[in-house]
């Protein structure tokens, strides 16, 4: 390699040394000022925590291994960014999450502005832009009541948008998807069993966790709904919220992982050696499911295991997946109805979703909320303002803009923030990513074929539960729902120019006389 071609790759040319250098100072410093911090919580919260994510943030910045400072991002998302908002009651606790997005953001910027490197554009790009111009004109409503609380609203839709373009430039092979599935089965295990704990504690014992708990479980302050279930007995029991911000998001991390854990234990491989490993994370992101007491993360983990093992059916070991179906199925349906339809006494809200009653329960679940969108398509085309529902609609930044609309269901919160033409950009990025997700059930490749149908299967779950709540401005389906479209993008694009194998459609050439 040549000198100029080693110098093209560094990102400050002469001085990165010193720039690595400082981004370790950086950390190593902050890691000093943790063990201080430590005597106490409080200064653990607001002391080293800060200075420990800007060190992380320091190395990100200059990092060019996009997938190990993705993989920081995503614990961050699944482990830390709830807990420290509900333990501090802050809402500034999430702006954490940006720092470390937007860290390594702006560092891939400088590279490629001093690399002068050409830029493919992917597919959906132009949709993804709508998108965003979309949100942007949203802070010239005049109904929003200020402009800060008009960006307020805007970051909750695209704070996740630059992971569509890393999953298109780095989600390039199937280790890297492969191991995004693993680091999904630890999340899910770790969130299931701080869910179990969590399951046992009064709403009192658990209020005592910090303010931030306090608000959501006892429904003080801005959250007028505690996060709580009563049994017939009068007898109030929590909806853990695990490591997440809000009740069930340990159901919702369990419910993406599962079908990454098939289709690591049908891959086959070196992934053999892991299967008991794979076995204790799918045990806890089951009990992840079961604790969280959403129904909705229940019916989305139904939906994503199924929506898998449809989209493999075909490849090679399509008997096994059959077979593995008919099991899960057998054990689903009478875990499910003996467990949670009466026969015990456990406390729980499954009642209403035992295999017997799940779609009648799906659809009168929001049936009401959904009805409501012929009215809003009609009262409110434009909008109703940006930031006035979702997660930034308890937000007094700028001023409250509470619309008192119905947002609680995905096509009703994007009327009421974004209006029809931002309904329609995100109807056309969800179909385009069930037709990319689909369409790649035919790679050739087995491993990657089944990792990209995990994918996909949790894609479809989310857009499935997205008729009884907000995914597209909650974490983690957000972010999962963006590096998803990216990831499928560049695929589709690589099968579509003949760069990646197909299978051949059997049925198809049997039918044609082939």
């Amino acid at each position: 390699m040549t000198h100029s071609a080693t110098v093209a790759r560094r990102l400050v040319p002469p001085k990165f040394p010193l720039a690595a250098s400082a981004s370790i100072a950086s950390a190593a410093s902050a890691g000093l000022l943790a063990i201080f911090a430590l005597r106490s919580t409080g200064t653990l919260l607001h002391v080293a925590a800060p200075a420990l994510l800007l060190g992380v943030a320091a190395w990100m910045f200059f990092s060019e291994r996009y997938d190990r400072t993705l993989a920081v991002l995503a614990l961050y998302l699944g482990l830390l960014d709830g807990y420290l908002k509900l333990k501090t009651g802050s809402t500034i606790a999430t702006l954490g999450r940006d720092v470390l997005l937007y860290a390594i953001t702006i560092g891939a910027l400088v590279r490629l502005v001093l690399w002068h490197r050409p830029i493919r554009v992917p597919p959906l790009a132009l949709v993804v832009a709508a998108w965003v111009v979309i949100c942007l004109v949203q802070v010239l409503n005049p109904v929003v009541p200020s402009i800060g609380h008009a960006l307020a609203g805007v970051r909750q839709h695209i704070e996740f948008v630059p992971l569509f373009f890393y999953g298109y430039a780095v989600m390039r092979s199937e280790q890297r998807i492969m191991g995004l599935l693993w680091l999904l089965v630890l999340v899910a295990a770790i969130n299931g069993i701080v869910s179990l704990v969590q399951s046992e504690l009064t709403p009192a014992q658990l209020a005592s966790w910090g303010p931030g708990y306090a608000n959501v479980i006892l429904g003080s302050g801005s959250n007028a709904a505690p996060r709580v279930f009563d049994t017939a007995s009068g007898v109030a029991y929590v909806r853990p919220p695990a490591l997440g911000s809000d009740a069930g998001f340990g159901g919702v991390v369990a419910a993406m992982a599962l079908p990454g854990a098939l289709a690591i234990a049908i891959a086959g491989g070196n992934a053999r050696r892991y299967i008991p490993a794979l076995a204790v994370g799918v045990v806890l992101a089951v009990v992840g499911v079961a604790t969280s007491q959403s129904r909705g993360a229940v019916v989305a983990a139904g939906v994503a295991v199924i929506a898998f093992l449809l989209l493999t059916v075909n490849s090679r070991g399509g008997l096994a997946a059959m077979a593995v179906a008919t099991l899960l199925g057998i054990v689903a349906y009478f875990g499910v109805t003996v467990l949670f339809g009466g026969v015990t006494s456990a406390p729980n809200r499954y009642s209403s979703i035992v295999p017997t009653r799940v779609v009648s329960t799906a659809v009168a679940y929001r049936e009401a909320t959904f009805a409501l969108v012929p009215t809003y398509i009609v009262d409110y085309p434009l909008g109703d303002g940006i930031g006035s529902s979702g997660p930034a609609g308890g937000s007094s930044v700028g001023g409250n803009h509470d619309s008192g609309l119905d947002a609680e269901s995905e096509p009703t919160f994007l009327l009421i923030e974004l209006g029809i033409p931002g309904l329609l950009v995100m109807c056309a990025l969800m179909f385009s990513g069930l037709k990319m997700g689909i369409a790649l059930r035919r790679v050739a490749d087995r491993r990657l074929q089944v990792a990209l149908a995990a994918l996909s299967a949790v894609f479809i779950a989310l857009c499935a539960i997205g008729y009884v709540g907000i995914d597209t401005a909650n974490s983690p389906e957000s972010p999962f729902i963006w590096l998803t479209l990216g990831t499928l993008a560049y695929w589709y694009a690589e099968m579509r120019r003949g760069a990646l194998p197909r299978r051949s459609n059997r049925v198809g050439a049997t039918l044609a006389g082939r």
